[in-house]
């Protein structure tokens, strides 16, 4: 692999990250790998990888623990010479903290210089592979520029407080060093192993334990997140419900049905008995349109019934328009529903009339 840079703030998971995806994996394939990741256990590598994955202990790499000391050495890279180094071709360095040796502010020896350029020229005569660097810092900006630019990839790690998942972390993969979603290549949660923990130690000494000191920010513990999704699923419960009863009504019980085709003919009953009594409160007249015709000379006229009598008049004062016809006779409305019903008349028997004068 090229040199990639493990980023993350503290507790985030980066040297887990480290671990378990890049020296777990070199040691499988029979890597040695150069770290100075602290307490890391050799020997309880090779046993976890032949407990989970079978894999021969023969077949399997190693793992060689430095010190700081050691890594800011000017023979601890290769650098093209005869010189002894502790890096051999065809290691995998994994180094913790690296802005404590190159950082920003660090003067660079020569000979990292040349690994940080050359780090593939030195293959291993066994394997036929090349060394290669993995770099963890909390921030990608505190190292040097002259590490920094030669980058190829770099995994950022976040811990899922605000969603209160303490056992699990998010990866974040960037092409090159600098972090911005133009240069996001990916995105993958994950959880933490606890078999992975006993390989290597995350706090100084081998114990340490985390607390949080404002529960504010986990979104978990927040009401108005409870109210929103609560809110929610009311909202959506109750339009499911009155869809449902849409598109299911309930079925018209026989009885109901026959009791809904009575009550039209109980209301028109009703309404002729009283129907003279009931427009003469709303206003209508008493008289009650039955028709209209037209003299050959084009006027127009209406003809009016009060159940008694028949009346002829001009419609000037009528909106001819089929059943709604409708106008107004001494100030009050006559239509085909106003006034009373004609009265039954023997055959033969004449019919009452009133002379209207021609307005």
């Amino acid at each position: 692999m090229p040199i990639n840079a493990y980023t993350g703030l503290m507790g985030s998971g980066k040297s887990y990250e480290c671990v378990s995806s890049v020296i777990l994996e070199a040691v499988r394939r029979g890597r040695r790998v150069i770290t100075n990741v602290a307490d890391i256990d050799s020997d309880a590598i090779r046993a976890y990888l032949h407990e989970k994955h079978g894999d021969e202990l023969e077949k399997l790499g190693h793992v060689v623990h430095v010190s700081n000391d050691t890594v800011s050495s000017p023979e601890f890279f290769c650098h093209g010479t005869e010189a002894e180094t502790t890096v051999q071709p065809g290691d995998l360095v994994c180094i913790d903290e690296a802005w404590r040796f190159w950082g920003c502010d660090c003067k660079i020896a020569q000979e990292h210089k040349i690994f940080f350029r050359e780090h593939r020229h030195y293959v291993s005569p066994v394997t036929k592979v090349c060394c290669d660097l993995v770099l963890m810092v909390q921030d990608i900006t505190d190292l040097h520029r002259i590490l920094r630019v030669v980058v190829e990839m770099t995994f950022r790690t976040v811990k899922l407080k605000s969603l209160g998942l303490s056992k699990a972390y998010r990866v974040e993969v960037y092409e090159g060093y600098k972090l911005n979603a133009k240069t996001r290549v990916n995105t993958f949660p994950k959880k933490y192993d606890k078999a992975i923990f006993p390989l290597y130690s995350s706090y100084t000494g081998g114990t340490g334990k985390e607390h949080q000191i404002d529960d504010r920010q986990n979104l978990l513990k927040d009401w108005r997140l409870w109210a929103l999704v609560i809110g929610t699923i009311i909202v959506f419960a109750v339009g499911f419900y009155n869809m449902w009863k849409f598109f299911h009504p309930e079925p018209v019980t026989p009885g109901a049905e026959e009791s809904a085709k009575a009550l039209p003919a109980v209301t028109q009953q009703n309404q002729s008995s009283g129907g003279k009594a009931q427009s003469q409160s709303e206003g209508m007249s008493r008289w009650r349109l039955t028709g209209y015709l037209q003299k050959p000379d084009g006027t127009l006229l209406v003809s009016l019934h009060d159940g008694k009598h028949f009346r002829t008049i001009k419609a000037t004062s009528f909106a001819i328009d089929g059943l709604t016809t409708s106008g107004y006779v001494d100030g009050e409305m006559v239509a085909f529903w106003s006034g009373s019903e004609l009265e039954t008349t023997p055959f033969g028997a004449a019919l009452p009339t009133v002379t209207e004068s021609k307005q």
